[in-house]
Order: structure tokens, then sequence, then C-alpha cells
């Protein structure tokens, strides 16, 4: 909620934000919502050992639920003014594209 809703690199789009132990076991780990987009096939108890491996390559985490509705919030009331509006999400400085080709894409001919 609140990302950018038309990008190619899923790690600018979805979020992951730590939680505790029991939440994480009602939410199936879903979140660790980055890596399960980026990397679907991985099944849902090993995307906290996955988050481990590549979280160098992810933007920042939320550390609580509260924290990402807190970030959550403002964007969604300037979305009710501006639909275009997005919380822009950081990479850290050495994260590369997985497929960079992809980002230098035209892909407005696909959509029609």
């Amino acid at each position: 909620m609140g990302l950018a809703d038309n990008v190619v690199d899923h790690r600018l789009n979805t979020r992951t934000v730590y939680m505790n132990p029991v939440s994480r076991f009602i939410y199936w780990n879903m979140n660790y919502h980055v890596e399960h987009h980026m990397f679907p096939m991985v099944p849902y108890h090993a995307l906290p050992r996955l988050h481990e491996l590549i979280k160098h390559d992810l933007p920042a985490a939320n550390p609580s639920m509260w924290h990402a509705y807190r970030e959550v919030w403002p964007v969604l009331l300037k979305q009710l003014r501006y639909e275009d509006y997005f919380l822009k999400r950081e990479l850290p400085p050495t994260a590369r594209p997985y497929r960079g080709e992809f980002h230098e894409l035209d892909m407005s001919a696909a959509a029609e």
C-alpha cells in the first residue's frame, strides 16, 4: 500500500515488516513480502532464511507493524488528492537490478 505500482523491480513496490514469531506464524511469514514476490517458489517457512541471505540488497524493512502503518497512512491520505503519488523506496547503494535491461524497456506498447 502506498508504494509504486508500475515497476519491474518488486523491491520497490512491496515491503518487509518485522513481526514477532506468533504474528509471523499467523501471517505465514508473508511479512517477508518483498522476498516472496522476488522468489515466489520459495516456501513460506523458508522466507525468514531467504531474508537473511538477501537483506543487504533490499530496502530497509519496517521494524514493526506500527512503523509500517505510520509510513503508509500519510501516503494513502495524499493519494486521495494525487492518485499518482507514492512512497519511493530506496535501495541500498550496493543494490543492483537483477535484470537491469528490463528497467530500460518501454512497456507502454505491451499494455495495449
